[in-house]
């Protein structure tokens, strides 16, 4: 009695340092979005491009300074506390660089859309990692109420048995073999248990949360689509994710890089005006001067700079290029992958569930035929643990189609399960 108090009192301690959150799928997508880390620092990514972007627009609008200064002078021309008074205001702007401030714009115009589909797909990696998380939570709670069942049902098969062995009709290794099967289903049931605390701790890195939370607990169990999507086109189907449209759009930044280093084999054109004025204490007048000029510029040696840049862009874009192919041939292969591994993942459900019916009713009637004394142990055994075994199966071939579909809603690039693609 002390023993089992002092048990009690242990459980309550710890489970007081235990919290529990009550989660469903549409809470993962929300906080995922909100607190991934890869998708803070994607997003980071995507507002530094775009000041980049804004800050090479100024290359096409006019710099404008102004300066001014007051003086006393002391010579023999200003008698002692003269004062001078000046400002000058200028105005200069770029007429023609060559075109390499056009594509210089450009490279980073092109940057920009490659780094908005690095966040789109940063995104989507980041929700689909938190779905698989979250499948992986539901598949441990359904393993928990699945060995629960499985226990019940080897629990009564061991009182079976054991009837039968007193009664002279069954032998110590049959009844041992099936106490040992009940024990075997407790530690499986136990170890699953114990699997709740590390899928919520997947599942709560995965969201990006790091808190007191230890245990995620949920009502949502796994649900399989009946339908599944028609064989798509894969080549039109490519071009529309995000991994091909980031390398397309790094090829562009490549090639506008390429014509901005070009560019420098050109003249420069540029305007520039200034307006002075000045005068001597408030007694002499005010001078005025202004002046404006069309500057004409071509540096004819840079040391070798122009060249070796050319030569380096124009590397760069062959590269760029057949990073562009790689990764097209890559996703057409991926998306083929991915496509069949989601029809067979669904496909095999259907197989499954006529396979478990057909065991189902086999164990019904072999268990009838065993009591009556019409088949051996040897036989109602195998047909008995041949269908716990295709209900472990079953729930397996559940949880890899839940996952096929979210590898391919991944693929695509996609965020929602319920995106009308993804069907």
């Amino acid at each position: 009695m002390k023993k089992a108090f002092i048990a009690l009192v242990f459980v309550l301690i710890a489970s007081s340092y235990i919290y529990a959150e009550n989660i469903t799928a549409e809470i993962v997508e929300s906080q995922t979005l909100q607190n991934n880390p890869s998708i803070a620092k994607a997003k980071h990514e995507l507002y530094i491009a775009k000041q980049e972007l804004y800050s090479s627009f100024s290359s096409f609008l006019p710099i404008i300074s102004f300066s001014g200064s007051l003086a006393e002078k002391n010579s023999a021309f200003l008698s002692l506390g003269d004062k001078q008074y000046s400002y000058r205001l200028e105005a200069k702007m770029s007429l023609f660089s060559g075109f390499s401030q056009y594509n210089k714009t450009r490279a980073l115009s092109a940057k920009l859309k490659s780094v908005q589909k690095n966040y789109t797909r940063a995104v989507s990696n980041a929700v689909c990692e938190a779905y698989s998380a979250y499948v992986n939570l539901m598949y441990t709670y359904e393993l928990i109420d699945l060995y629960k069942q499985i226990k019940h049902r080897r629990t009564e098969n061991r009182d079976l048995v054991k009837l039968r062995y007193h009664s002279g009709n069954a032998d110590m290794g049959s009844l041992r073999r099936i106490e040992a099967d009940v024990k075997m289903t407790e530690y499986k049931l136990e170890k699953a248990q114990r699997a709740i605390e590390t899928a919520s701790a997947a599942l709560l890195v995965a969201i990006g949360r790091n808190d007191d939370i230890t245990i995620l607990e949920t009502d949502e169990r796994i649900v399989v689509d009946k339908e599944i999507i028609s064989k798509p086109d894969f080549d039109n189907l490519i071009i529309k994710t995000p991994d091909f449209l980031s390398a397309k759009y790094s090829l562009d930044y490549a090639k506008a890089i390429n014509w901005a280093n070009k560019g420098q084999w050109l003249p420069s054109i540029d305007f520039t005006g200034r307006i002075n004025r000045q005068r001597y204490d408030e007694t002499w007048d005010e001078n005025k001067s202004w002046d404006a000029a069309l500057n004409l510029s071509y540096p004819l040696f840079s040391g070798g700079k122009r060249f070796f840049d050319t030569k380096s862009s124009a590397a760069q874009e062959k590269i760029a290029a057949e990073d562009f192919r790689n990764t097209k041939n890559g996703l057409k292969l991926n998306a083929i992958q991915c496509y069949n591994n989601l029809v067979n993942d669904h496909e095999i459900l259907t197989v499954g569930n006529f396979y478990l019916e057909s065991c189902k009713l086999q164990t019904d009637i072999a268990k009838r035929k065993y009591i009556n004394g019409l088949i051996s142990y040897e036989d109602w055994y195998t047909i008995e643990d041949s269908y716990i075994t295709y209900q472990e199966n079953m729930l397996n071939y559940r949880q890899k189609a839940i996952l096929s579909k979210i590898s391919w809603i991944r693929f695509l690039g996609k965020v929602s399960m319920k995106d009308k693609e993804g069907k």
